[in-house]
């Protein structure tokens, strides 16, 4: 027997603690930096394990994140601000990976949803998680803090994280395996190294390392009562929580100073998640007065910026970020007996506007060193303003299935500025929302124009159906389980979903029995975004508890049921594109969770190919006998519909006998007809061969303020393919 139940609006959505807004977990850390009495107890004569202590003390109890869910915190603490600023990306941001240096440049950085549970042995480029200080040596199991802590946990590519492996770090003279290194990241231009016994990161990046194995042998030093002691050696023994090698790290910390990615991400850990900092970000000076045991000497005064030279480029096109090539630029710090000394800052001056906006004439340069942060103004230059963007060439991909995210491969996107076009592919915005059945276009974004590239085909996805279940177990239901046995206990579907969040669920004779003493849920993440047409749950009533269970997804709406004593199906409708799905009770009743079907797709996937195909012929038409003809012929928009349904009709076998017979599309094929008479095409159905035996690579622009429609036609068919199609049309018409 099937209940089907009613959706009810969800006023609150039951998703993990930590999955925010990332709008607003930024917004909040924005110009977050440590309290003014964070470190107040902090004194000038503390030194080695004292002051070690005195941090700790600081720094402990931070608010513990379960492994599982993790990566939505990265997705805010890694995101690459500068690549996906707030607003753009929300969804799927590019991020900063540690050890490969991908990012900087859209083309080859890796998005947060290029996420991987282990080592992709394909080549992709994919990230999971690293543990700066390897989780091997003293909290090897996920229960541990230690394991979880964000402050040396960094979104890494992979395949550097695998051949790191859980080598200690250490300078390495030579590149002893430049094939698995240097062959596979050509575009990088400071490779790390690796030995059988040492892992050196690019420079960039040792100082980060550093800071983190600082933190760890603070924050841990004594196991908290739960990890191994964790501490920094000179020694060769990497094991029992002992780790090098130390003067190594001070050295990176000293070369490789806190730059405004560390100190943003130390600031949003604090702020939004674990309510704790990194001291050695905070205050570099603590590190050898900590693991030295030298005096602790407050940081020289940052007192003067200054540049020598002229920038090599002065003429930029809106947009474009300000180069600094040909400017030296010079900080001036004064030391604690009044002497001072310069250094050379160039490469951690941040330059605004960045990026430059129309009619800039200078650009301000500035440098924070502690609480003082000195400018620099640079003046004459011309930035041109962008006036609009346009798509050229063909997708390599034209026919999509509801749901799927629309591919860029095979379009360039044009800046045009005055009579120059610069590509801008690498950096502008495809939009990125699953696609929706008979959808006809996607849009791209830059420099606050948009531009809408026509000519997808969208399917109605078929139905299919994902089983999930959770095995019958032998014991009495007394010890909660934690998420990693929760997906050991998926016997089918572990391979489109993961659990990633779960509270006062417990192991049960029949499935999984979710409890409560004040609530009890348990939230499922799909690998990937899913149309879901309905949810079917398999349940059944704990004991004689009489509850309400609520089937919560990151959609629109909720739907609950009450499970009855025997076990059965509950039918859930959903009809939309989701990430989550949580099951949950409230008050004290309890229920058993056996599985439950993810029913995708929304039907036979056939009928929406035609629907597709014949709204071409009402693209800028609103009356067909009417101004739309001669618009159609203006613009040759009648072409591109021509040969957009003969490359359905192979597609779809009989898309143009549906428009003749079909009453449904009588319409559209007096349309198409009356369109043909406008274009005197007197055979609008056999005399296709001159449009489908070579693609239309010509575009037509219709240009607004912010937005051009570029019309393409889709990929074209095969000669053959068509010389067989016009055979039959002839014989029809005959």
């Amino acid at each position: 027997m099937k209940k089907i139940i009613a959706p009810i609006l969800l006023s609150t959505l039951l998703f993990s603690t930590f999955v925010l807004s990332t709008n607003q977990k930024e917004a909040q850390a924005a110009n977050a930096t440590a309290p003014s009495d964070y470190y107040s107890s902090i004194n000038s004569t503390m030194k080695g394990d004292t002051l070690k202590v005195a941090l700790y003390n600081i720094i402990k109890g931070h608010t513990r994140i379960p492994y599982d869910s993790l990566e939505p915190a990265m997705k805010v603490t890694d995101r690459d601000y500068n690549l996906s600023p707030l607003g753009t990306d929300d969804d799927n941001p590019y991020i900063v990976t540690l050890y490969a240096d991908y990012n900087g440049d859209k083309s080859t950085a890796i998005r947060y949803g290029d996420s991987c549970g282990g080592y992709n042995t394909s080549g992709n480029q994919i990230w999971n998680k690293e543990h700066i200080w390897a989780k091997s040596n003293g909290f090897a199991t996920e229960s541990k803090p230690a394991h979880s802590d964000l402050h040396h946990l960094r979104a890494s590519d992979e395949r550097c994280n695998n051949l790191r492996g859980n080598l200690p770090f250490n300078t390495v003279s030579q590149h002893t395996s430049s094939n698995a290194v240097e062959n596979h990241y050509k575009q990088k231009t400071d490779n790390y190294r690796i030995t059988n016994s040492y892992f050196e990161p690019r420079d960039s990046d040792k100082g980060d390392v550093a800071r983190a194995l600082f933190y760890m042998a603070t924050r841990y030093y004594n196991g908290d009562g739960s990890n191994s002691a964790l501490s920094l050696t000179n020694g060769t023994d990497s094991s029992g929580g002992k780790w090098g090698y130390l003067d190594t790290l001070l050295a990176w910390h000293e070369a490789d100073p806190v730059d405004e990615f560390e100190a943003h991400r130390n600031d949003l850990i604090y702020e939004q998640f674990q309510h704790n900092r990194n001291p050695y970000i905070d205050h570099p000076e603590y590190a050898r007065a900590v693991f030295k045991n030298e005096p602790l000497v407050e940081p020289d005064t940052l007192t003067n910026l200054t540049y020598t030279g002229n920038p090599t480029k002065t003429s930029y096109r809106e947009g474009e970020s300000f180069n600094s090539n040909g400017l030296t630029v010079t900080a001036t710090f004064k030391k604690e007996d009044n002497s001072t000394y310069t250094t050379n800052v160039t490469e951690f001056v941040s330059w605004s506007p960045n990026p430059l906006t129309k009619n800039t004439t200078s650009v301000t340069g500035s440098y924070t060193f502690g609480d003082v942060t000195k400018s620099i103004t640079i003046t004459g230059l011309t930035v041109s303003s962008l006036d609009s963007i346009k798509i050229s060439g063909s997708p390599n991909k034209a026919v999509y299935d509801e749901g799927d995210i629309f591919v860029s491969t095979g379009l360039t996107v044009y800046a045009k500025y005055g009579q120059d076009e610069v590509d801008v592919s690498s950096t502008a915005t495809w939009s990125s929302t699953p696609l929706e059945k008979g959808q006809t276009s996607v849009t791209v974004t830059y420099g606050g124009f948009n531009a809408a590239y026509i000519g997808l085909l969208v399917k109605e996805k078929a139905l299919s159906t994902n089983t999930i279940t959770f095995a019958d177990s032998s014991n009495d239901g007394s010890g909660q389980i934690s998420t990693a046995t929760a997906n050991k206990k998926m016997m089918n579907g572990s391979d489109i979903a993961s659990v990633t969040a779960i509270n006062n669920v417990y192991e049960g004779k029949t499935g999984l029995k979710v409890a409560s003493k004040n609530a009890g849920s348990l939230t499922i993440s799909l690998k990937q975004s899913t149309y879901v047409s309905k949810i079917v749950v398999r349940a059944k009533k704990y004991s004689t508890d009489n509850t309400t269970a609520t089937v919560s997804t990151n959609g629109p709406s909720s739907s609950t049921f009450s499970p009855q004593s025997e076990l059965d199906d509950y039918e859930i409708t959903v009809n939309a594109s989701i990430t989550t799905i949580t099951f949950s009770t409230s008050g004290k009743q309890r229920f058993y969770l056996k599985g439950f079907d993810i029913v995708s797709g929304s039907g036979s996937g056939t009928d929406s190919i035609t629907e597709w195909g014949v709204s071409y012929l009402h693209i800028g038409d609103s009356s067909f006998d009417g101004q739309g003809t001669g618009l159609c012929k203006s613009n040759d928009l009648y072409k591109y519909a021509k040969v957009a349904l003969f490359n359905l009709n192979s597609a779809e076998s009989g898309t143009i006998s549906k428009l003749q017979n079909d009453s449904k599309y009588s319409n559209e094929y007096a349309r198409y007809l009356a369109w043909a008479k406008a274009c005197e095409d007197d055979s609008p159905f056999i005399n296709t061969f001159e449009f489908v035996s070579n693609r239309v690579n010509s575009s037509i622009n219709i240009e607004s303020n912010s937005t051009m429609i570029v019309i393409l036609s889709i990929s074209s068919i095969s000669v053959l393919a068509f010389s067989v199609l016009l055979i039959i049309k002839k014989r029809k018409h005959q």
